[in-house]
């Protein structure tokens, strides 16, 4: 069969595809230049002789191959650390929009931790401020659509998270869904089941991060979906090692974001995952891919996540289209706008 759009190479063919993300947390999108400059601005000391040791930081305090999420967490706070005002918040949202709108993504679905901003006294409502003009800036200088999604630490008190659904009501329309991130801790879907419950309530969208290879990785899937009752799973590629998880999945029409990140030094995400995906995108579920936080993996962005992607695993031209059509298929937006994505994503396979 011939190749989809033979005029283009593969990264001129994922450059120019229109493109949706639905898996991405805003402060792993802080830029190293970036990073330096609100460190300096807010007195902040950065383990980092400059901006190119970043992702040399990252790799060298690995201490467990490429499956190392303490690791990754830990690198991680030292650039959420960053984050002192509600100005920080509004340019870190400002830039990342507009470096979507530089690779051709149209929609994106971002996750932002408000615990982690109050705990470096930043307000809640100052962080939200933050975000909501930068998301407005985004929409009217680069054309990006944003839906936000508002994660829970599940290494930090659950009270604090079911406290927040409260507190966030006046910005419920800029706020269209929930999550958990961080550590994965045993048996974090009963705690945070309360809040879910109240999150539901006021009509959010629900979602989760069950990490991969985590101790108890399927049975927290299964919780999360039995229990907390979510739309999505982000990560969830252990629910390949279970047939019944498999079902279940496709019994309640859960949606998977993927995330073929890999470190600095390295072509492509481990070929263990590569090989999760491949087997998951085979069996019919719905997965997408998507970056995670791109200015702190080697991946970066999603045209270079895309291509490694295709020439590792490898995933042919058709295949990287499904996970497309998959991401647009997922995301929380209305039936209109959905067949808006889809159209242009169809004319452009057809050379439009």
């Amino acid at each position: 069969m011939e190749a989809l759009r033979p005029d283009l190479s593969d990264a001129e063919f994922v450059a120019a595809m229109p493109k949706v993300e639905l898996h991405v947390h805003i402060e792993g999108t802080l830029e190293p230049a970036t990073l330096f400059d609100l460190a300096e601005a807010n007195g902040i000391a950065l383990p980092y002789d400059s901006p190119d040791g970043v992702l040399e930081f990252q790799t060298s305090q690995k201490t467990a191959g490429t499956e190392n999420l303490t690791n990754f967490l830990n690198c991680l706070d030292i650039s959420r650390g960053v984050l002192r005002t509600a100005d920080d918040y509004r340019r870190m949202t400002l830039d990342f929009l507009r470096r979507c709108r530089a690779e051709g993504v149209r929609h994106v679905e971002v996750m932002f931790d408000p615990q982690q901003a109050i705990r470096q006294g930043v307000p809640f409502g100052d962080c939200m401020e933050g975000i909501t003009q930068g998301r407005a800036e985004g929409r009217r200088d680069h054309g990006v659509r944003s839906e936000w999604i508002m994660c829970f630490q599940r290494d930090h008190p659950a009270d604090e998270a079911y406290a927040l659904i409260a507190e966030a009501d006046p910005f419920r329309t800029e706020i269209v869904g929930i999550g958990v991130d961080n550590f994965e801790t045993p048996g974090f879907p009963a705690h945070f089941q309360p809040t879910y419950d109240r999150a539901r309530e006021r009509g959010y969208r629900l979602t989760a991060h069950c990490d991969v290879n985590q101790p108890d990785s399927r049975q927290h899937i299964r919780a999360c979906i039995e229990d907390l009752g979510v739309e999505r799973i982000d990560h969830g590629l252990n629910t390949v090692d279970d047939p019944a998880l498999i079902d279940l999945v496709f019994e309640r029409d859960i949606a998977l974001t993927g995330c073929p990140t890999f470190y600095a030094g390295q072509e492509s995400a481990p070929i263990e995952r590569l090989d999760m995906i491949r087997a998951l995108l085979d069996s019919g579920i719905r997965i997408s891919l998507n970056t995670d936080d791109p200015a702190q993996f080697g991946s970066g962005w999603i045209n270079n996540t895309l291509v490694a992607a295709m020439q590792s695993a490898p995933f042919s031209r058709a295949e990287i289209v499904r996970f497309m059509q998959h991401g647009i298929d997922s995301a929380w937006i209305d039936d209109d706008y959905r067949l808006e994505l889809t159209a242009e994503l169809d004319a452009f396979i057809h050379g439009g």
